[in-house]
C-alpha cells in the first residue's frame, strides 16, 4: 500500500488508526522495560510442522530436529518432500470425505466364483446315428418302416429285398453243405478240411450279406434257396431318415434308412470369448428345456471348439447328455448354466472330481481309479491333467476387488486405496494389473495385496483431485513428471538396480517366464527405505508400473515371446528415465561353471574377514584370513595365487590398522575379478562404499546383503557405507 493511500484510509477510519497505533505501542513499551522479542524454539516449530531431518552421507538417519549425525557427526539437513508420500497420493478433510461419500471394500484372497450362461439346442449324439445300406443289388419288395420318425428296436423287421444275387451266395452254401455232408469215411485230412473251409466261406458271404445266423440255418438245413432277404434293425431309436421307397431298385451299397439312438444327445452351446476361461473339458454342466418346465438336466462338457467363429466371435461347446427316459427330443431349446470356481493358476476348483480318472475321449465315464474306457477302451487320465483342483490351497486363491472399484482406460486399471493415517483420510492411486471379471468382481494379477482397502464409491472425485493438482492419475499417468538426467540416481538406488538391465538382456535373448520371474524379484527385492522422498516417490510409481508389465508379460509370453520381452524393455526404460537410471539392455557374457564356483568359494571365505573386522576383532580377523589364503591355495582360479598373497598379507599385518589396509587391497581386487568373471554367477554379492574411510579417500569391500557393517571403522562409523552396485543376486531372491 503507498504512504498516500494508507494515509487516506486513516484519515477516514479511526478503528483503522487503532489497528496501526495500538500494535506499535505495544512493540514501544516492550522495548522500553526491556523486554526481549519473543522466539520460536525451531525444535518445537519442526515437531509441529512435521519436518524431519536427515544426513546427506546416511539417508538412513531419520530426526524430528536438527542436530548431528550420529555416525558421522555431521550437520543434519531438511529432508526434502517431509513425508515420502507416492506421487498419486491426496488426502481430504473427514468432512471432505462424508461430503465425497467416499466407501472402501476390502481386497480379498478367496476362490472366484463364476456363473457363465449358455444358451443353445438339443441335438442327435453323432456317435449313436447308423446308417443301413443295402448289401446287395436287388428290388425292394416291401418296407416294414415306411415313414420317417418311426420308433424301432434292436432286431424290429425293417425291409425285404429281392435279389438274384442271394440265390448264387445260398447255392454256394448248399453246395457246400452237400459236399461236408458227402465225404466218404476213407477220405483224408486235406480234403475233409479244404471242404469245411469252404463251407465256412460261404456261411461268412451270407453274413455279410446281413443274413442272421438263423436264417442261414434253416437255409443249410432246408437245402431251399430264399429269393427275399429280411433286413432288421441294428440298434433302438428313431428312423431319422427314409431313403428309399416300396419297388425300388437299389444298387450295392444304396443308403436305405437312418437310425438315431436317443438314449444319449448332444447339447451343443454358444460360448463368448471372455466365457471360455470358466469352461473346462468334463466339467459339469446345468440345463432347463422349455417343454420341460422345473426339471434340471446335467452333463459333462465334452469338447470346447478351437476356432473362434471369425464374425460372431463365439465358439462352439459340445455337452454329452444321458437321456434314458428319452425326455430330451432333437431341436430343442436349452438354457445352461456352467458354475466354476476357480483357484489363481485358472484350474477349476470340483471337490467332486477329488482323486477321479476320467476318460479323455468321453467325459461321462468317471471312475475312481486307473483303467481303460468303457466306450472306446483308451486309458483313463486324472481330473488333475485336466485342468482339475480338489481344493484352493493346491493352486492359491485369487486377489477379488469390486468391479467398481476400478477405473480403466484402455489396457490400464486404477484403483485408489485408502492408507492407514491418523490425521485424516489419506488415498493412492495405483495402477494394477486385472485378470478376468467374475461376475461384479474382478480378479486382480498384480498391483494389491490382501487387506488393503479399494475405493468402490468416490474414486473419479479424487482422481480429478489428482488431474487439477498436475499429478499422475488415470487420464493423464505422466502429469508432472520430468526425466532425470543419465546416471542422476542416487547411489542407494543405483547399487541395487545395477543387475537389472543385465536380466533384460537375458530376457531379450531368451524371453521365457523363467527370465521374467527372475526380472520381477530383482525389482521386488530393491530396498527403497534409505531414499529421499522424491526419489522414494518416483520409485514407488515406477516400479510399480514394472512390476505390472513383467505381470502382463508373465501371461503373454507363451503366445508371443518377443512382444512380452519388448514390452518389459520398455517399462524398464520408462522406469531409468524418470529416474535416472541405466536401461539400456545389457548382456554379460555366462560365467564358466568352475571360474563361478571358484569364486563363490573365494568370496564365502572372505566373508568372515569382513564380519570379524567389523566386529573390532583383530584376531578373529587374521584367523579368517589365514584359513582365505589357504582356501585360495588350493583354487583353480588363475588369479587365486595374488588373491592368496593378499590374504596371507592380511593375515600377518601388525595390528588392526594395517589389516583394514590390506582388506582394501584384497576386496579391490576380488571386486575386479567378479566384475570380469562372475557376474550374476556367485551367489548374493553386493559392493558397499565407505566414503570416509582412509581420509576420505573412500574404500569398497563386499557383503552378502544390501546391509551395512563397516569392516573400516567398525564399531566407531558401524553403519557408514552405501550399497553401490549389485554383482550378483541369487535366482529367485531378492536379498
Amino acid at each position: 500500500m503507498k504512504p498516500s493511500e494508507l494515509f487516506q484510509r486513516l484519515r477516514r477510519s479511526p478503528r483503522a488508526i487503532l489497528s496501526v497505533l495500538l500494535p506499535l505501542g505495544l512493540f514501544l513499551l516492550g522495548w522500553w522495560f526491556g523486554l526481549p522479542p519473543a522466539k520460536h524454539d525451531e525444535h518445537d516449530h519442526d515437531a509441529e510442522s512435521g519436518q524431519v531431518w536427515t544426513c546427506s552421507m546416511h539417508p538412513q538417519i531419520r530426526q524430528p530436529g536438527p542436530g548431528l549425525c550420529p555416525i558421522c557427526n555431521m550437520d543434519l539437513i531438511p529432508l526434502s518432500g517431509g513425508g515420502g508420500g507416492g506421487l498419486r497420493e491426496v488426502s481430504v478433510s473427514p468432512e471432505s470425505a462424508a461430503l465425497l461419500d467416499l466407501r472402501v471394500a476390502p481386497v480379498v484372497r478367496e476362490a472366484a466364483e463364476a456363473e457363465v450362461r449358455l444358451f443353445g439346442r438339443i441335438d442327435y449324439d453323432e456317435r449313436s446315428m447308423n446308417t443301413i445300406t443295402s448289401r446287395v443289388a436287388g428290388r425292394l419288395d416291401r418296407l416294414f418302416v415306411d415313414y420317417t420318425g418311426a420308433p424301432v428296436q434292436k432286431g424290429d423287421h425293417l425291409a425285404e429285398i429281392y435279389s438274384p444275387d442271394l440265390l448264387v451266395a445260398q447255392r454256394e452254401l448248399i453246395e457246400g453243405r452237400r459236399a461236408v455232408d458227402g465225404l466218404a469215411s476213407g477220405a483224408s485230412a486235406v480234403v475233409r478240411d479244404t471242404r469245411r473251409r469252404l463251407l465256412e466261406a460261404a456261411r461268412e458271404k451270407l453274413r455279410l450279406l446281413q443274413f442272421t445266423e438263423q436264417q442261414i440255418a434253416d437255409i443249410e438245413l432246408s437245402r431251399q434257396p430264399q429269393d427275399h432277404l429280411t433286413l432288421y434293425t441294428p440298434q433302438a431309436g428313431i428312423v431319422t431318415s427314409k431313403l428309399a421307397s416300396e419297388g425300388q431298385y437299389v444298387k450295392t451299397g444304396d443308403p436305405l434308412f437312418k437310425i438315431a439312438d436317443l438314449s444319449t444327445v448332444w447339447l451343443k452351446l454358444e460360448a463368448y470369448e471372455s466365457d471360455l476361461q470358466w469352461l473346462r473339458y468334463a466339467q459339469d454342466l446345468s440345463f432347463t428345456v422349455e417343454a420341460l418346465p422345473g426339471e434340471v438336466f446335467h452333463g459333462r462338457i465334452a469338447f470346447i471348439d478351437p476356432e473362434i467363429d471369425p464374425l460372431r466371435r463365439v465358439t462352439r461347446v459340445r455337452v454329452n447328455v444321458d437321456n434314458a427316459g428319452l425326455l430330451l427330443k432333437p431341436g430343442m431349446f436349452a438354457a445352461a448354466v456352467a458354475r466354476s470356481k476357480t483357484a489363481a493358476n485358472g484350474k477349476v476348483i470340483d471337490p467332486s472330481m477329488a482323486g477321479k480318472w476320467v476318460s479323455p475321449m468321453h467325459p461321462e465315464i468317471v471312475k475312481d481309479g486307473p483303467g481303460q474306457c468303457d466306450i472306446c477302451g483308451m486309458d483313463l487320465v486324472p481330473a488333475e491333467t485336466l485342468g482339475f483342483v480338489t481344493a484352493a490351497g493346491t493352486s492359491g486363491e485369487p486377489l477379488l476387488i469390486p468391479a467398481s472399484a476400478v477405473l480403466r482406460t484402455g489396457k490400464r486399471a486404477v484403483v485408489y486405496v485408502r492408507l492407514p493415517d491418523e490425521d485424516g483420510p489419506k488415498f493412492e492411486g495405483r495402477q494394477i494389473v486385472l485378470g478376468p471379471r467374475v461376475g461384479d468382481r474382478f480378479v486382480v494379477a498384480e498391483g494389491l495385496e490382501e487387506g488393503e482397502l479399494v475405493v468402490t464409491r468416490g474414486a473419479f472425485k479424487l482422481d480429478s483431485e489428482l488431474q487439477i493438482r498436475a499429478k499422475p492419475s488415470m487420464m493423464n499417468p505422466g502429469a508432472g513428471l520430468d526425466e532425470k538426467p543419465a546416471n542422476s540416481a542416487s547411489k542407494e538406488l543405483a547399487g541395487q538396480w545395477s543387475p537389472v538391465p543385465r536380466e533384460l538382456g537375458r530376457l531379450l535373448r531368451e524371453p521365457s517366464e523363467k527370465e521374467i520371474a527372475a526380472l520381477a524379484a530383482l525389482v521386488r527385492g530393491i530396498d527403497s527405505s534409505a531414499l529421499q522422498d522424491e526419489e522414494a516417490a518416483l520409485w514407488k510409481e515406477f516400479s510399480s508400473r514394472l512390476l505390472n508389465e513383467l505381470a502382463e508379460a508373465r501371461e503373454d509370453v507363451a503366445g508371443n515371446p518377443a512382444a512380452a520381452a519388448r514390452g518389459v524393455a520398455r517399462a524398464v526404460e520408462e522406469a531409468g528415465r524418470y529416474l535416472g537410471l541405466p536401461y539400456q539392455p545389457e548382456a554379460p557374457p555366462p560365467a564358466e561353471p568352475a571360474t563361478a564356483k571358484a569364486l563363490k568359494s573365494a568370496i564365502a571365505a572372505y566373508l568372515p574377514v569382513a564380519a570379524a573386522l567389523a566386529g573390532d576383532d583383530d584376531g578373529a580377523a587374521a584367523k579368517a584370513a589365514g584359513a582365505m589364503a589357504a582356501t585360495l591355495a588350493a583354487s583353480p582360479l588363475a588369479e587365486a595365487p595374488d588373491l592368496a598373497a593378499l590374504a596371507q598379507e592380511l593375515a600377518s599385518a601388525d595390528g588392526i590398522k594395517p589389516r583394514r589396509a590390506s582388506f582394501q587391497r584384497l576386496s579391490d581386487k576380488l571386486i575386479a575379478l567378479t566384475r570380469e568373471k562372475g557376474l550374476d554367477a556367485v551367489g548374493n554379492a553386493y559392493v558397499v562404499h565407505c566414503p570416509m574411510a582412509f581420509k576420505n579417500q573412500g574404500a569398497d569391500w563386499i557383503a552378502d546383503k544390501p546391509v551395512v557393517e563397516n569392516p573400516y571403522f567398525g564399531d566407531a562409523m558401524f553403519s557408514c557405507g552405501t550399497v553401490t552396485d549389485t554383482l550378483s543376486v541369487e535366482k529367485g531372491g531378492g536379498e
